[in-house]
């Protein structure tokens, strides 16, 4: 393969080489080339493909794997400290739910009654009870991370709540049913309201089923899970994949009939839908154990000769999230893929990809074109004054954390946006590549993201939950890369 470099992440289709599927250019930002070199020798060199017991404990130098921005106790206490304060004030003791506002402020929130009559929006946007399977997973797995890297009470316990309460939100539709729909199953819905266990709404989401699915199977296949984890799990998996496989895999409203404001099909064929559909159907076969969706998903890979296992190659045809803070999803799919596949040819595909949609985020511009149009150009330009920016955009994930300022948290929302939440994506994203130099890279810049921020001044839950994924996944970095080392 030749590799070129320039001074921006970009992939270009070399047309002379014999076209799209035949042959590609890879232009890899300079500032990353040891690092990329690292990573093509380790899975190229003679078709092998290298596994590892602990798979991001690998690539490094003992040198490197030394050269930590914090020591460990330093690392221990400040992901306690994190973890311990987001779950005091977004986690509701009763339930073990996440929420997405603290829970001090519920009074604010949309109630109840408002929740059963679809508002503010059928989907929820806006009540802070939305994203509860999207919290709850995307916890549930690092913390599965970091307790796989090193055990620790601390983790158990709090693996052991969050599984609570993602069974609570996947019991709602038949202990709760909406007054309107017979009983239903199958349906990952968002909520509930914490006062009101039957105030759910029904118009969920592609990022809530994915995130309920592949945590559930992620904590199934851990030792921590019971026979009874595993029976429970194993049942309400195959209701929802059931219920996603009779409607096409769209997602339906419990009506049946309605799609939900985030429930398009996953079936096409393009990185898109198969960086959704492959993880969740392979993460179904995973968690429920049945041969069934092990046949789905091989009928998936295979139609068209192979084209979605080819859309997860590295290529131009791979497009992230259009919205420049939400790409980060993506990565926690395929990252359970990789995690979940035994076949080490494919897991190196997956890796590679991991790795090259970090480095694609990390150099996105923000807000980028298709941001820009929810907020006016006068925002922006108001924006880009204040804080400095080298003309209307951010150039890059780095760029945008390196122009932070403590003071942007008392500004607009937009800044925290741009200054925080933006870089914070990326660095979730090369957290789950699987490549230890660029982990190494970026550690620096991500540990102080950690430790300078005063989060008691975000009320975003969103901030303040991918805050704490990030720590437990440097957390098992950490840990994963010592037990290598011994």
């Amino acid at each position: 393969m030749s590799v070129f470099f320039n001074s921006r992440t970009r992939l270009i289709e070399n047309k002379s080489l014999g076209g799209a599927e035949k042959s590609r250019l890879w232009l890899v930002d300079y500032r990353i080339i040891s690092a990329y070199v690292l990573f093509t020798l380790v899975f190229s060199i003679g078709n092998v493909s290298l596994v590892f017991a602990s798979p991001r404990a690998s690539a490094l130098s003992t040198e490197q794997q030394r050269d930590w921005p914090f020591s460990e106790d330093e690392l221990v206490d400040r992901v306690w400290s994190l973890s311990s304060g987001y779950f005091n004030s977004f986690r509701q003791p009763a339930s073990n739910i996440l929420y997405g506002a603290r829970l001090s402020t519920k009074q604010g929130w949309t109630t109840p009654e408002g929740v059963n009559h679809d508002q503010p929006k059928p989907w929820g946007y806006g009540s802070r009870i939305a994203d509860t399977s999207l919290h709850g997973g995307h916890i549930l797995v690092a913390l599965l991370d970091a307790w796989e890297a090193r055990p620790d009470p601390f983790l158990e316990k709090n693996i052991r709540k969050i599984v609570l309460g993602l069974k609570l939100i996947g019991s709602l539709p038949e202990r709760y049913p909406k007054a309107r729909y017979p009983t239903l199953t199958g349906l990952v819905p968002r909520g509930p309201h914490p006062d009101d266990k039957s105030a759910w709404y029904d118009d969920s989401s592609m990022d809530q089923h994915t995130a309920y699915i592949i945590s559930l199977a992620r904590f199934s296949a851990s030792s921590l899970a019971t026979d009874t984890d595993k029976q429970w799990i194993r049942q309400s998996l195959d209701k929802v994949g059931r219920r996603l496989e009779d409607n096409l895999w769209e997602i339906k409203r419990a009506d049946g009939v309605t799609r939900a404001h985030v429930g398009f099909p996953w079936t096409g064929y393009i990185f898109q839908h198969a960086s959704i559909l492959l993880p969740t159907v392979y993460a179904l076969y995973i968690g429920t154990g049945d041969e069934h969706w092990l046949e789905v998903f091989n009928k998936f890979l295979n139609e068209k000769g192979g084209l979605r296992w080819r859309r997860l190659h590295p290529g131009p045809h791979v497009e992230l999230n259009a919205h420049p803070i939400y790409a980060n999803q993506g990565s926690f799919r395929l990252n359970s893929l990789y995690r979940f596949l035994s076949d080490s040819e494919k897991k190196s595909v997956v890796r590679d990809l991991l790795f090259y949609i970090s480095q694609v985020q990390m150099d996105r511009d923000f807000p980028g074109p298709w941001y820009r149009k929810f907020h006016s150009e006068n925002e922006w330009k108001t924006l880009s004054a204040k804080w400095g920016w080298e003309g209307d955009e951010l150039h890059g994930s780095q760029d945008a954390w390196e122009r932070y300022q403590p003071e942007m948290l008392d500004d607009a929302p937009l800044a925290m946006l741009a200054h925080v939440r933006f870089p914070l994506a990326a660095y979730h994203m090369v957290m789950l590549s699987e490549n230890s130099a660029l982990i190494h890279t970026h550690l620096r810049s991500i540990w102080e993201m950690l430790t300078t921020i005063d989060m008691g001044k975000i009320p975003a839950g969103e901030i303040n939950h991918l805050y704490v994924v990030v720590s437990m996944e440097i957390y098992a970095f950490y840990f994963s890369q010592k037990s290598f080392i011994r």
